[in-house]
């Protein structure tokens, strides 16, 4: 589809060149100018109906663009949940083939081997965390796997959503974007530090606002750099490839009316507030 969207859009821009070029040429080569003044209106409208066909192919363009972005976001969440839903069976698995192990021990009175077994089950899963249910699937999956990313990084990660999600107005791939960006930004910042490297998500309804607080404990953000954050292609960090990640949350958040907000001091916080078009404050007090 978007190949052929800008054959067409080049197509017809190279038309409408042709076509100016052509009437220049036979005003050029033509004795008595006035000779042309009947041509005028068909040459305008032939123009204006090259004009409106170029810009009609790039508004498809932009939907065709726009779908294909969601649907890629959509993907990517769907795969995440599959490897949630997979990591739980797979536990659940786990789980009931030590319990008929241990019962079967202790049908046979070898408490002494049961109790062995025992611990070394625990000694095993001492330090494995269980899925988190956030009571919205989509970010199920992407925080459970960003804690995953972060334990690989040897990031304390923690979060808690405090509220009930499920009504949000914001489509799941928009969310998740929202906070995966934060999330990312976050995560690489906390990296820069030798110790104490922590993130934290937090997500609250306060004052008929949805507001997801990412925290880190990377470096202080100067003022100044406060100020390019969300600018397109603006990066600390030498890789060409980044400086985009804040820059789309930012036009996410901004396309739901809502703001965020940066607070960097011996932590730092990234505050996005979005504005609750659902239910009434007091249906949202309730956690998931």
């Amino acid at each position: 589809m978007f190949k052929n969207g800008r054959l067409l859009i080049i197509s017809t821009i190279l038309l409408e060149a042709w076509f100016i070029v052509l009437v220049n040429h036979q005003i050029y080569l033509a004795h008595d100018v006035e000779d042309l003044k009947g041509f005028l209106p068909f040459i305008n409208l032939v123009v204006l109906a090259l004009s409106v066909l170029v810009v009609f192919s790039i508004r498809r363009l932009e939907e065709g663009a726009r779908k294909l972005i969601e649907l890629n976001l959509l993907k990517t969440h769907l795969l995440q949940v599959e490897d949630v839903l997979g990591a739980s069976q797979t536990q659940k698995h786990e789980h009931s083939r030590h319990i008929q192990t241990i019962q079967a021990m202790l049908y046979l009175e070898e408490a002494d081997k049961a109790q062995e077994y025992i611990e070394g089950i625990a000694e095993r899963y001492r330090h494995t965390e269980e899925i988190i249910h956030t009571g919205y699937p989509a970010l199920t999956a992407l925080l459970n796997s960003k804690q995953k990313v972060a334990e690989a990084k040897k990031i304390d990660f923690a979060f808690a959503v405090k509220c009930d999600i499920a009504d949000i107005h914001i489509p799941p791939w928009d969310l998740c974007s929202i906070v995966g960006n934060l999330l990312d930004n976050a995560l690489e910042a906390a990296l820069q530090v030798q110790t104490h490297r922590r993130v934290a998500v937090e997500i609250k309804y306060e004052h008929m606002n949805y507001v997801i607080y990412v925290y880190n404990t990377g470096p202080k953000i100067s003022e100044e750099v406060k100020r390019q954050l969300f600018k397109e292609g603006y990066t600390t960090k030498s890789s060409e490839a980044r400086g985009y990640g804040l820059h789309l949350v930012k036009k996410l958040v901004d396309k739901y009316e809502g703001k965020i907000d940066v607070v960097s001091g011996e932590r730092t916080a990234f505050i996005v507030y979005l504005s609750d078009r659902g239910r009434g404050e007091d249906d949202k007090n309730t956690g998931p």
